[in-house]
C-alpha cells in the first residue's frame, strides 16, 4: 500500500517551522530509494538581488545575475545544488532531458507569484557548441542552493536543499533558518561602498586584425556562399588590480536601464559581466517573445543629429538588408520547431546612452510540449551573432576569428518549474580572470560593408565597458 503524503505548504513565512513537512519529504525519499530536492520560497520585503549576491558570493563558486531596470526585474542565484554540463550539437536537447528528469524530484513549498521564483534552473551556453566530452563543457545548467528575485513590488527568496533517506528534518530546518537570517541581515545593505576607481589598462592583444578579417568575410559574401558573417573582436588586457564584477554591474545597470545587466561566473573560468541589449527568448505559458536587433549608430551630439543618425540606420540599404536577414531567419527557425502565429512589430529605435540600434519585436505561439531549451536550440546562434546561412557562416567566422568566444554571444538565462523563462545574448561584456580582462565587440558584415566603418562600430560597442572600467570611452593607446 502506497504512503499518502500531505500537500506542501502553499505559503511560507520567515520563521515558520517546516519540520513536519520536511519529515514527510524524508519519508518519501526513503520510499523512492533516491534523493529529492526541497525548494522553499519565502515572500520578503525589499531586497536587492545584486547586493545580496555580492555579500553571499564565494570565491570560484558559480553565480548568475540578471537585471533589466526598465522592467523593474532582477534575479540572482549562487552555488550548485544539482548541476550538469553538456557539449556537442545536441547539448540543448541533452539539457532538456536532464532538466525535465530533475524537476520531477523537486518538491516545492511556498507561493511563487513572480517569474523566476520557486524551483528555477539557470543555464549558460557558450557561442560554440563544442564536441562531446570536451573540457570545459559548452553548456552548464544547474539548480542553485539559493536565489532571490525582485519584480515590481514583490520579492521572493527561494532556498533549495537536497533531501536524502538519511536526512534529519531538524537539521534542515536549522539550516534554512541560518541561511534566511544571513540573507535577511543583508537585505538593506547597499552595493559595496568600494567606488569603481578608474583602472589603468595597457595596450591590448587582439585575436586578429579586424579590417583584414572584414575583407576576408566580404570575399566569402561576394562568392555567394554566405549573405552575412558576424565578426567579433577579443581585446585582452593584463590586469594588475582586482576588478569587482558586482561594482561594474551596478554601474552598468544604472547607465543602461534598457539593457540586461548581467554577471555570470563559472568555476575556474572567470566571470563575464556586461549590459546586453538583446533578449533571445522570453516565455510565459505558450507565448514567446524574441527580437531582431541589427544596425548600429552612435548617439548624436544634438537632438537633430541624433534623429538624423537614427533615421539613417532605419533607412540605409546596408542596415535594412542586415535587419531583414535576421528577421527572415528567426521566422524560418521558429517555424521549423512548430511555433505558430509568428508576427513582428514595426521596427523602432532602441536608444542607449552611447548607441542606437534598430529593434523589431517578434512574437509567436508555442505548440504544446515544446520545451524552452528547444526554442534556444532553434534560435542560437541568430544571424545577429553568427551570420546566415548558419553552417558556412560559422565555419568562416571560426577560421577568421581564430579564438573561441566562450559565453560572449552565447546564451544565458533561467527557466522556472512553471515554464516561465527568459534568456539573453551575453554581449557588450567583458570576461574577468585573475590576471586578465577580455573585452568583446562584434559587427555584422554584409554586401556593402566598409571595413573601416565596421571597426568603428565595434569601437562604439566597446565604450560601455571601457567607460565604467577606465573612466574613458576610448581604447588605451
Amino acid at each position: 500500500m502506497s504512503t499518502i503524503f500531505n500537500a506542501a505548504p502553499t505559503l511560507c513565512k520567515i520563521g515558520d517551522n517546516l519540520t513536519e513537512y520536511l519529515d514527510e519529504l524524508i519519508e518519501k525519499s526513503k520510499s523512492l530509494g533516491r534523493n529529492l530536492y526541497s525548494s522553499v520560497s519565502y515572500k520578503t520585503t525589499f531586497s536587492d538581488p545584486l547586493a545580496l549576491l555580492e555579500k553571499l558570493n564565494l570565491s570560484n563558486q558559480p553565480h548568475c545575475y540578471f537585471e533589466k531596470a526598465t522592467d523593474d526585474f532582477s534575479i540572482a542565484c549562487g552555488e550548485y545544488l544539482a548541476h550538469q554540463e553538456f557539449s556537442g550539437p545536441d547539448r540543448f536537447q541533452l539539457a532538456k532531458s536532464w532538466s525535465t528528469e530533475l524537476l520531477k524530484f523537486v518538491e516545492q513549498a511556498g507561493d511563487t507569484p513572480v517569474a523566476g521564483s520557486g524551483p528555477t534552473l539557470f543555464l549558460t551556453a557558450s557561442f560554440e557548441s563544442g564536441s562531446p566530452g570536451q573540457s570545459p563543457s559548452s553548456l552548464s545548467v544547474f539548480l542553485p542552493k539559493w536565489q532571490v528575485v525582485h519584480h515590481g513590488g514583490e520579492h521572493v527568496i527561494t532556498l533549495n536543499t537536497q533531501i536524502s533517506p538519511n536526512s534529519h528534518a531538524d537539521a534542515i530546518q536549522q539550516d534554512l533558518n541560518n541561511r534566511l537570517n544571513s540573507m535577511m541581515g543583508l537585505k538593506h545593505e547597499k552595493i559595496s561602498e568600494q567606488l569603481l576607481q578608474p583602472t589603468h589598462l595597457g595596450k591590448s592583444k587582439e585575436n586578429f586584425v579586424y579590417e583584414e578579417g572584414v575583407n576576408q568575410a566580404l570575399e566569402e559574401i561576394n562568392s555567394g556562399k554566405v549573405s552575412k558573417i558576424v565578426l567579433a573582436r577579443q581585446l585582452t588586457f593584463d590586469l594588475h588590480s582586482t576588478l569587482s564584477p558586482f561594482v561594474i554591474a551596478h554601474a552598468l545597470r544604472a547607465k543602461y536601464p534598457d539593457c540586461h545587466a548581467f554577471s555570470l561566473s563559472l568555476p575556474d573560468q572567470g566571470t563575464w559581466v556586461g549590459a546586453s541589449p538583446e533578449t533571445l527568448a522570453r516565455i510565459r505559458g505558450l507565448s514567446l517573445r524574441t527580437e531582431a536587433l541589427a544596425g548600429s549608430a552612435p548617439r548624436g551630439p544634438s537632438a537633430g543629429k541624433d534623429a538624423q543618425w537614427g533615421k539613417t540606420i532605419l533607412a540605409r540599404e546596408k542596415e535594412v538588408r542586415e535587419h531583414k536577414l535576421v528577421i527572415e531567419s528567426i521566422h524560418r527557425r521558429l517555424s521549423s520547431v512548430g511555433v505558430t502565429s509568428l508576427h513582428e512589430g514595426l521596427p523602432r529605435l532602441l536608444r542607449l546612452a552611447n548607441l542606437q540600434h534598430v529593434r523589431t519585436p517578434v512574437q509567436g505561439k508555442l505548440p504544446d510540449g515544446l520545451h524552452p531549451f528547444e526554442v534556444l536550440s532553434a534560435l542560437h546562434p541568430t544571424p545577429a551573432m553568427g551570420g546566415t546561412p548558419r553552417p558556412p557562416a560559422l565555419t568562416k567566422l571560426a577560421e577568421i576569428e581564430k579564438a573561441p568566444r566562450g559565453l560572449y554571444s552565447g546564451v544565458a538565462g533561467w527557466m522556472d518549474s512553471r515554464g516561465r523563462a527568459e534568456f539573453i545574448v551575453p554581449i557588450r561584456c567583458g570576461r574577468i580572470q585573475e590576471h586578465a580582462l577580455t573585452l568583446y565587440a562584434g559587427a555584422g558584415i554584409v554586401d556593402g560593408s566598409i571595413p573601416r566603418n565596421e571597426k568603428h562600430e565595434t569601437d562604439w560597442k566597446l565604450q560601455a565597458m571601457l567607460e565604467v572600467i577606465t573612466g574613458s570611452p576610448n581604447l588605451p593607446e
